[in-house]
């Protein structure tokens, strides 16, 4: 179920880039998938430029989804974007897409996804990695989930530097998870004061519950070893 879930999205990303082209700028874990990343993602999240409402990429979205053959497609529009569940031949996916009328971007290939099914590489538009670090940590920060420090951890790999001004906005109005205590917020505001935050955090974590909530999206080989590799890299930021 997994592999065919990875070659659905690597159907709906192939299309999407011939469709779209820039207009349609990929966010999220599946970026990380395109750059070389393991860690497996059952979504495709975009950010459709330039537009001003979600409610004027709809259409276009829609009927580009449907022209998959045996696609069977369920959406709706929240506060935040628009999201599609994807189906065929029992297979499922969503799709997410928001707008904005300017994004920070860069370019690079899908070859190293798109070749394990066949497909032909093409130059696709993602969130540029400055920014994209950035976001996650604000993410991890909201959530804590273990799955974006493993992606915080990939993105400082590829020698990504968080996106002062990103942070910083995010931090002073996060959108805290339910599962994060109030006394776990973060109490400061600065990027220096965060750095600090998020390694005392990450230096709780052990072998175990990394591995544990890795379970579904890594094997157990790519989950060895990693806490002290979240540590080491997390340790440079300054």
């Amino acid at each position: 179920m997994i592999e065919k879930e990875q070659q659905l999205l690597a159907r709906v990303l192939d299309l999407f880039a011939q469709r779209f082209d820039k207009k349609a700028v990929l966010r999220g874990g599946m970026v990380l998938r395109v750059l070389g990343s393991p860690r497996q993602t059952n979504d495709l999240d975009y950010v459709f430029v330039p537009y001003k409402s979600k409610k004027d990429i709809v259409d276009e979205i829609v009927t580009c989804l449907r022209s998959i053959e045996g696609a069977e497609l369920n959406y709706s529009l929240n506060s935040k974007c628009l999201r599609v569940v994807l189906t065929v031949d029992q297979t499922t996916i969503q799709v997410e897409a928001e707008v904005a009328m300017d994004v920070e971007t860069t370019t690079t290939s899908t070859r190293l996804f798109s070749s394990q099914f066949d497909l032909p590489p093409r130059i696709i538009h993602v969130v540029d990695t400055n920014v994209a670090l950035a976001n996650k940590m604000a993410a991890w920060n909201e959530r804590r989930l273990v799955r974006d420090i493993y992606d915080i951890w990939f993105l400082l790999q590829m020698n990504a530097t968080p996106d002062t001004p990103t942070l910083e906005t995010r931090l002073r109005k996060p959108a805290y998870s339910r599962l994060v205590k109030a006394q776990d917020y973060f109490p400061g505001r600065t990027c220096s004061e965060f750095y600090d935050f998020i390694r005392t955090k990450v230096a709780e974590l052990s072998e175990e519950q990394i591995a544990n909530e890795l379970a579904d999206y890594l094997s157990p080989e790519d989950t060895t070893g990693l806490a002290l590799l979240f540590r080491a890299a997390l340790a440079k930021l300054a």
